[in-house]
């Protein structure tokens, strides 16, 4: 199987550094849009078995774009991204600020916000259910290519779970509308690109 990874276009959270999980539904902003478009014209989905997308609308917009209305999109929950629970839609910085143990070195969420956030996700969830959808793929599509649009946070723990153990923490974030490949042969994941920036 190959599996091919989109994360979204931008949103106005993006670009405000605001939690975006799976409570905020939010549309891609002008310039989300725009360079979706930009660097949809650099990708081919004819060339792909399927495509699943996150059923959240800034997800399900990147995947009408970069389709072009050549492939159907099967929407799928496991997709949306990670439930960050009391702390979606809330400023990074003030979080930072106000739970500074929170937060790991590079300005992300680490694993112990649960602690303030006691509604959100653990990453053993998260893991569990990457897990799932992953292992789906592999016996649906052993011989398929598979395209995925949805989240960083999601294609982060995606990463994590073929190669890190779940630990989420050794993958950065891709940026807007970049791409990771996988190819699974045998039960082996092996990993041909991470961040493929398209435009």
């Amino acid at each position: 199987m190959e599996i091919v990874f989109v994360r979204h276009g931008q949103t106005d959270l993006n670009k405000s550094n605001c939690i975006q999980g799976a409570s905020v539904n939010q549309s891609l902003n002008e310039e989300g849009r725009k360079y979706a478009e930009k660097a949809a014209k650099n990708f081919d989905s004819t060339k792909f078995t399927v495509v699943y997308s996150s059923p959240l609308n800034r997800a399900v917009e990147t995947a009408k774009i970069f389709t072009k209305g050549k492939k159907d999109i099967i929407l799928d929950k496991r997709l949306i991204e990670f439930d960050f629970g009391e702390w979606d839609g809330l400023p990074l910085d003030e979080l930072k600020s106000k739970y500074p143990d929170a937060v790991d070195p590079w300005g992300k969420v680490a694993k112990s916000y649960i602690k303030y956030a006691p509604h959100g996700e653990s990453y053993e969830h998260l893991d569990q259910r990457c897990g799932e959808f992953l292992d789906e793929m592999a016996k649906k599509y052993p011989n398929g290519k598979v395209l995925v649009v949805c989240h960083g946070r999601l294609i982060r723990m995606m990463a994590a779970h073929y190669l890190a153990n779940g630990d989420m923490d050794r993958f950065d974030t891709i940026d807007n509308c970049a791409l990771v490949k996988f190819y699974y042969r045998r039960n082996t994941p092996r990993l041909k690109y991470y961040n493929k920036v398209l435009a």
